[in-house]
């Protein structure tokens, strides 16, 4: 066998009430002086509070709360000059995806003041350790917490800044943070999660530890998404969503996602559509375009979604995970086609031209895809 190495954050804190406990995190990495990185919408619903009141009794707190949906170059390079503005010896994020992304721009920006954001972009740009940090999410979907990754929005086109230096030093995890998210955010996080687990699942570069990360997290919100969308107040349902997001994200930070996020990337951030919806649609159209080439794992993927497979071909027990798929899409309302986005459909063929151009989403997937391949499953996915 071949051997394999993983990235991990250095501690987890995972349970009912944790958010009180950030201020043991905080004065085990020795901060003094904390910069808490979130968005308005976290202040207005109390969540933030929860983190703040238990984190001032023991290091002095500053705050920024002007974190967007989607971030840009220039709204990264403001959270950057925020986490210079005085000597922070600790980031703590309080959000969700794009939260962690800032969060983790304002850890290495704090410990590099050479550098710009734009600096960092690639692999392995970031030049010296971030300044230590606790990432504390509030929705469960996509798995930032757990990953090496910053994704920020360039031109229309998402770019990203990979480095184990965004890896948190805490993640601090308590469901009930999860529990003001409206239903439709609880479904697309959640698909979002499921769209990370199964694609980092069917990568080329997963391995055995991924591939029991990604089962685990397929079978968790198989069982607890659609219980999580209708009864947002059972916290034991947001639990496991939340432990699958954190699974998910452990997955694919270090098997990588596939095409389905090569599409969802492209149309996402020419058309302003949430990350958590544009992976939605992508994935069952993703899952059966490599049904031919991973038949073998998507049939594991049907089982662990709770699809009974005896007696079926490993053809016909993955057709029944991609049906699987559309139909839970289906029961949380989520859209299931390009055009239910008012993606014109004339505007297909140069999406794919982009969509081709993501060699490194593509060059993981298990069936190769050209511009040809990217033509037509853009053009099953506007149509469904």
């Amino acid at each position: 066998m071949a051997g394999y190495a993983v990235q991990m954050p250095k501690r987890v804190v995972f349970g009912e009430g944790m958010e009180e406990k950030i201020g043991a995190e905080a004065k085990g990495l020795g901060a003094k002086k904390a910069l808490i990185v979130t968005d308005e919408i976290i202040e207005k619903t109390g969540l933030l509070d929860k983190v703040e009141r238990p984190l001032k009794e023991v290091v002095e707190v500053a705050i920024f709360d002007k974190v967007e949906p989607e971030p840009t170059l220039e709204a990264a390079e403001t959270v950057a000059k925020a986490a210079r503005a005085a000597k922070y010896d600790l980031i703590v994020g309080v959000g969700g995806g794009s939260v962690m992304d800032m969060a983790k721009v304002a850890s290495a920006a704090a410990s590099n003041p050479e550098q710009s954001v734009s600096d960092f972009m690639g692999a392995n740009k970031i030049a010296n350790p971030s300044v230590p940090k606790i990432l504390v999410p509030t929705t469960a979907g996509t798995g930032a917490e757990a990953t090496p990754f910053t994704l920020i929005v360039v031109e229309t086109k998402k770019k990203a800044i990979a480095s184990p230096y965004n890896l948190a030093d805490v993640v601090l995890i308590s469901p009930s943070l999860t529990a003001t998210m409206p239903a439709k955010v609880t479904a697309s996080t959640g698909v979002d999660a499921l769209s990370h687990a199964i694609e980092a699942f069917l990568s080329l570069g997963s391995n055995p530890l991924t591939d029991s990360f990604a089962l685990e997290a397929i079978r968790k919100i198989a069982d607890n998404l659609e219980e999580a969308f209708l009864h947002g107040d059972n916290l034991e349902a947001r639990l496991k969503m939340s432990l699958a997001a954190m699974l998910a994200g452990m997955a694919f930070g270090n098997a990588g996602v596939i095409a389905g996020h090569a599409a969802a990337h492209t149309f996402g951030a020419k058309y302003k559509i949430p990350h958590g919806i544009s992976a939605a649609v992508a994935l069952p159209y993703i899952m059966e375009y490599n049904a031919p080439a991973a038949k073998e794992k998507l049939a594991k993927v049907a089982r662990e979604m709770g699809e009974d497979i005896s007696g079926l071909t490993e053809e016909e027990a993955a057709s029944k995970a991609v049906a699987r798929v559309k139909n839970m899409l289906k029961k949380l309302e989520l859209p299931t086609r390009l055009a239910d986005l008012d993606v014109p459909e004339n505007a297909l063929p140069e999406l794919a031209e982009a969509m081709s151009k993501e060699k490194g989403y593509l060059a993981r997937n298990p069936r190769k895809i050209e511009h040809d391949g990217a033509v037509e499953i853009l053009q099953r996915m506007w149509s469904g």
